[in-house]
């Protein structure tokens, strides 16, 4: 019988403890410490990078201007992550390339972009499960052909 406690005690315990909350930081967003480091009129883009690093893009079709994004989400156990706070910040930068503006968005101030549901269709050959299974375990003859350089080849 106290076997039986101990047991459901553990897998109680374990069950718990994988509900906790979770906090999911995705993203390059430079801490507040080195944004203000830069110095708007001074810094050009080359000097911002060396401080914040590289953005996670840059502005194109003459938006000069890079742009760094992070977001928090909250994950309980295997549910859908749900966003918590998402922050963009973005350094403008003039036609001589120095430091123009500073601005930093937040989820809010974002909008939804309905993402296409059509597919690009590529050349290749469709792989059953159980190829791709043996594949996965070097069965030679599963429609690869000679493999150069490896020693291996079908015969």
């Amino acid at each position: 019988m106290k076997k039986v406690f101990k047991f459901i005690f553990i897998i109680s315990t374990v069950f718990l403890t994988s509900c906790v909350s979770q906090k999911l930081i995705h993203g390059n967003l430079p801490e507040a410490q080195l944004v203000s480091l830069l110095e708007i009129g001074k810094d050009s883009k080359e000097s911002t990078s060396k401080i914040l690093g590289e953005p996670t893009f840059k502005g194109i079709l003459g938006d000069n201007s890079f742009y760094y994004i992070g977001t928090v989400n909250k994950k309980i156990a295997f549910l859908k992550p749900k966003l918590n706070n998402q922050y963009v910040l973005e350094l403008n930068f003039d036609s001589s390339d120095i430091l123009n503006k500073i601005y930093l968005y937040d989820e809010n101030q974002s909008i939804n972009v309905a993402m296409s549901s059509m597919e690009t269709k590529s050349t290749g050959k469709k792989v059953s499960f159980l190829q791709q299974l043996f594949r996965s375990m070097g069965v030679s003859g599963v429609g690869r052909g000679q493999i150069i350089g490896s020693g291996k080849a079908d015969n």
